[in-house]
């Protein structure tokens, strides 16, 4: 309580002062959307957002990378808040994420309120979900490149932003003017501090909904991003790069159950779950423009993820006391180095090729621990731990060429190979990619792609439940790496400057799919190879984005149609549908510029409901339904609104913003938790869990 009060007070304080100071008009801005851009002529599938472009794309008043991306066509977030992004039908684990060259492997804070990336540091981020360059590889489905901005040479400027959720500071200015300069962010999250009072005020029991799960857990984050540029001649910038993460969740729940028999005693049992995850990364980064043409790009990085977890259970009556522990410990630690060069020296060649190593290191740990107790007295009691390290290094080679056929045809084509080494296995794979433009004129173009992708690592994790919780292993002989093969096609008119439409359509092929066949919250590092069954998908499908902008509006609409299917033998011997078969998805977002100082944006959201399956009949517990993913859940809608009140003060240089921002403002209970459980006649039936049914923000941001 005493940290809301205090959060309360710093905002209002802020605000008062701000509001006291003498200010003045500015100049009106025109904020562009998301759009195609690229070197190549011949990309196709690939968004660049610049980092202007996040502004309008906020979540309780904050701007973030990953909502940003689950608003274009062919992309689902997956689960209620979730942080992660289902590609053209991918498995969610199957994304590469990339800061400033390097992988991270922890894309989420705080359930996915908020994404790892803070939009202070980042430049521009370039997503691929199709028609991927042969630079890229390790991931099936998309490829999120994020680009740190360096810090300003000449000038020290920064800003400090405050919300209800998290505090955000940022600075940035030179060391040596005109050769070295820093660049340093951190936010910390104090989401508990707003969230837990004001879900205990609005909390009403519900047998198909409840926030319990939000409402009395525990939950944090904080990071650091920073960044130093060196510029040591004309031709030469050295980057030193630092990235450190920490998230923590906690949720405790307890039940009592009469004994019966005419006894007065009650059960108690008391569940409690907690999760830790995060990223540590450092990197280094050398570029050097060998002329206006010929450019190399070398990086070397250490990168760390980790997530740890435990989940315990514990019934009581009198002196009788019953203990389970389950815990899990993963770490995936990075030690690797890439090389890239660009070279345009050819007329009608674009060519680029390079070369990467990595050396991965597994190291998951699990725990188990129960026993029995009357009074002082410890029976059945067992304790097994269990933890291994898969030492995997993987090698990758890759050129390619794009060259002009014509003044209106152009061609690229490339080739990826990679050698991944794992316990008792060598894994070579080759990987084509070829693309295809058609410009006929400066409004209309056509493309055409085809690529091959190879993921020779698996995020583990178990598909009987939605809250948090996997680990990273590499691919062994029991399991192999999964491969796709992606097909797009795309058409682009843009008649003026004013409108844009983009029409595509896709075709992924998926092997080598792994789903979880355990009983267990997680599965054991122990038997992990062992408690998975292999599969395949296939997805298709359609995209339309189109957009309007003027001086006072600014309109975007994603629609995707898509068809996203299984087939798992251990399951079911035909295909179905998979868990995230959103059969619509549509975004509609707006930006009303109503006056020089004032904004007023909104984001709606529709989507066909997540797919879980339910047993048919007995005890639900080891019980198998008719086919897989045979219930369908309620649709996912909700509507985002905000509004930002900007000026510039007397005081040279501050800059600031109020913004009023409410998440899902018609309060739909769109579940986030699904669980199976009894009715009275002992059968089985869905149980969803809602979070946030309605958020209200505030947030001031002074630029300086």
């Amino acid at each position: 309580m005493k940290r809301t009060i205090i959060t309360y007070m710093m905002l209002f304080i802020s605000c008062i002062i701000a509001s006291a100071q003498n200010h003045e008009t500015i100049d009106s801005v025109v904020v562009t959307d998301y759009r195609p851009r690229s070197d190549k002529k011949t990309q196709t599938s690939m968004m660049k957002i610049d980092r202007k472009d996040f502004r309008f794309k906020a979540v309780m008043g904050t701007p973030d990378v990953i909502k940003t991306l689950q608003m274009l066509p062919g992309v689902t977030p997956g689960n209620e808040m979730s942080s992660t992004i289902n590609v053209r039908g991918g498995t969610g684990n199957d994304n590469l994420y990339l800061l400033d060259n390097v992988p991270l492997y922890q894309s989420g804070h705080f359930l996915g309120l908020f994404s790892v990336f803070n939009t202070d540091m980042i430049e521009w981020v370039d997503f691929y979900k199709g028609g991927f360059p042969a630079q890229f590889g390790g991931r099936a489905s998309s490829v999120v490149d994020v680009k740190m901005k360096d810090g300003d040479m000449h000038g020290q400027h920064g800003s400090f932003s405050l919300g209800m959720t998290d505090g955000r500071f940022q600075i940035e200015g030179p060391i040596k003017e005109g050769v070295l300069s820093y660049n340093v962010a951190v936010r910390y999250g104090w989401v508990e501090a707003f969230v837990r009072p004001l879900l205990k005020a609005i909390y009403v029991p519900n047998v198909s909904y409840s926030n319990d799960y939000t409402r009395d857990g525990h939950y944090g984050f904080s990071d650091l991003n920073a960044k130093f540029t060196w510029k040591k001649s004309s031709r030469d910038k050295i980057t030193f790069n630092t990235y450190l993460g920490f998230d923590y969740m906690s949720f405790m729940d307890s039940e009592k159950n009469a004994l019966g028999g005419g006894s007065s005693d009650y059960l108690k049992t008391v569940f409690k779950d907690a999760n830790r995850w995060g990223n540590a990364l450092l990197s280094a980064v050398w570029e050097r423009d060998f002329s206006q043409s010929r450019k190399m790009k070398s990086t070397f990085y250490f990168s760390d993820g980790y997530y740890n977890a435990f989940h315990e259970d514990l019934d009581k009556f009198s002196d009788y006391k019953s203990y389970d522990l389950e815990s899990n410990v993963s770490n995936i630690a990075d030690v690797g180095a890439k090389i890239h060069f660009s070279d345009k020296t050819f007329s009608r060649h674009y060519l680029n090729y390079g070369a990467s190593a990595v050396y991965h290191l597994f190291s998951p740990v699990a725990l188990e621990h129960s026993y029995t107790q009357v009074g002082s007295v410890r029976s059945n009691e067992t304790k097994v731990s269990y933890g291994c390290h898969y030492h995997s290094p993987e090698i990758a080679l890759y050129a390619e060429d794009e060259f002009t056929l014509s003044p209106h045809i152009f061609l690229n084509a490339g080739l990826r190979y990679m050698l991944f080494v794992t316990k008792g296995q060598t894994y070579n794979s080759l990987e084509p990619r070829l693309a295809l433009s058609y410009d006929p004129n400066r409004t209309l173009s056509a493309k055409v792609s085809y690529s091959e992708m190879t993921q020779p690592v698996h995020q583990v994790e178990s598909f009987k439940t939605e809250r948090p919780g996997s680990f990273w292993m590499p691919a062994t002989a029991a399991m192999k790496p999964i491969r796709s093969r992606i097909v797009s096609a795309e058409t682009e008119w843009r008649p003026n400057h004013h409108i844009l439409f983009n029409v595509a359509g896709f075709w992924k092929g998926m092997s080598h799919l792994y789903e979880y066949t355990g009983n267990n919250n997680l599965p054991s590092p122990a038997v992990w190879e062992t408690e998975f069954t292999e599969g395949k998908g296939r997805s298709f499908g359609l995209e339309f984005y189109g957009e309007f902008q003027s001086e006072k509006w600014d309109v975007s609409t994603a629609y995707t149609l898509s068809w996203s299917q299984r087939r798992f033998e251990a399951f079911y011997s035909g295909w179905y549908r998979d868990r995230y078969d959103n059969r619509h998805n549509l975004v509609i977002n707006g930006v009303y510029k109503a006056h020089p100082l004032v904004d007023i944006y909104a984001t709606w959201t529709l989507r066909s409901g997540n797919r879980y399956t339910i047993p048919l009949y007995g005890y639900y517990m080891g019980t198998e339904s008719l086919y897989p993913n045979n219930f369908q859940l309620p649709a996912y809608h909700r509507l985002d609104v905000g509004i930002d009140f900007r000026a510039v003060s007397a005081r040279k240089g501050r800059d600031y913003i109020v913004t009023f921002a409410v998440y899902n403002l018609y309060g739909r209970k769109n579940p986030f938790y699904i669980s199976i459980v009894e009715d009275v006649y002992r059968r089985p039936t869905i149980k969803m869990t809602s979070i946030f049914p309605i958020l209200p923000s505030v947030r001031y941001t002074l630029y300086f």
